[in-house]
């Protein structure tokens, strides 16, 4: 069973060329917002099967920008102008309602409702020229069909997981939890931004959804090393498989977590981890979306306290952040995460 399960961690990695991505596609899109799970253990008390939480994540701001060169004159044809730069920073609020239940000691169903408010803010930059007062108004024009100052809100696309529980696996005490399931397509799509784009006509790339059905995985292996000190690996991964009725093709995402817990008392855990995040490519008919792709590498900062009801906090620093191509994607600044969770 051990080699099995081996095995299988080895073959999701290996089917990870690209990955990671919250959903859409590009600087213009979603940034990347990591996918923590749940952090909560099976419960051994039978009478308590049924666990409600309430997840909150804000994103303090996360940049990203490209040259330009384009405009838009006053009847709505697209023009060349002097180039110039597109900045666009993206803040968000992102919620997430979790409900689980224990249908015995070894197995459980979860479902996950996500709602996102997403502020975006453009501005249109001349670090090189000068430009003519019909230049800045056809760039201004052009920038606005692209991204605008906005506020936009909306729910994302569902999650249900089936998870197994395994015990006793290397030595006595550890255990490995396996979850699968599925992101249903709940969250709002776009039509292809680049081709509305090229044609001059309005067009959002923010999406709160992929409108597909994707395969989830998540794996996570707990390790006691003293009666306090408990290592901990989390792997969480999604792999989109066909387009949307758009021909939208959303990029995989994946997030590995290394983590160490200290339990000084028994209703106070304190967390650090080590964050792998990677975003993956993806497709507008068939063709790569060169804006997406970012491996970020991040220290997560965390507590939970409490045990039937729990109160968890997470501060998410970003160390590391790469482009996979030449595009602009947007980079994240901090993000803060804190939860609250019931057993019933």
């Amino acid at each position: 069973m051990l080699k099995q399960l081996m095995m299988l961690f080895i073959l999701v990695l290996m089917l990870e060329p690209y990955a990671l991505a919250q959903d859409a596609c590009s600087l213009w899109s979603n940034p990347v917002i990591p996918q923590t799970g749940t952090n909560r253990e099976f419960v051994t008390d039978t009478t308590r099967r049924f666990e409600f939480s309430f997840n909150l994540m804000r994103s303090f701001e996360a940049f990203g920008g490209h040259s330009e060169t384009k405009g838009l004159s006053t009847d709505g044809q697209v023009i060349q102008i002097s180039p110039h730069h597109h900045s666009v920073s993206l803040r968000f609020l992102h919620f997430n309602m979790g409900l689980r239940y224990q249908l015995n000691p070894k197995l459980a169903l979860s479902l996950a409702i996500p709602y996102t408010i997403k502020e975006q803010t453009a501005r249109v930059e001349w670090p090189d020229h000068h430009p003519t007062r019909s230049e800045r108004e056809a760039s201004q024009r052009n920038g606005d069909i692209h991204h605008r100052n906005e506020t936009y809100t909306g729910l994302n696309d569902l999650s249900l997981l089936v998870t197994y529980k395994l015990a006793s696996l290397l030595r006595t005490n550890d255990r490995l939890t396996l979850s699968a399931g599925l992101s249903l397509p709940t969250g709002k799509t776009e039509l292809d931004p680049w081709k509305l784009g090229d044609a001059g006509q309005k067009h959002l790339h923010l999406q709160f959804g992929n409108g597909t059905v994707i395969p989830m995985l998540e794996c996570r292996y707990w390790l006691p090393i003293t009666k306090s000190i408990v290592l901990q690996t989390t792997l969480v991964t999604r792999r989109p498989v066909y387009e949307n009725r758009h021909k939208f093709l959303a990029s995989a995402d994946t997030s590995f977590f290394l983590s160490a817990v200290f339990q000084p008392i028994e209703l106070l855990r304190v967390r650090s981890s080590w964050m792998v995040s990677r975003q993956g490519f993806s497709y507008w008919d068939g063709r790569k979306d060169s804006n997406t792709g970012l491996r970020m590498n991040a220290l997560v900062l965390g507590t939970n306290i409490g045990q039937q009801t729990q109160l968890s906090t997470s501060l998410i620093v970003p160390i590391h952040q790469r482009m996979l191509a030449s595009g602009d994607t947007f980079e994240h600044g901090m993000l803060l995460s804190s939860a609250l969770s019931r057993l019933f």
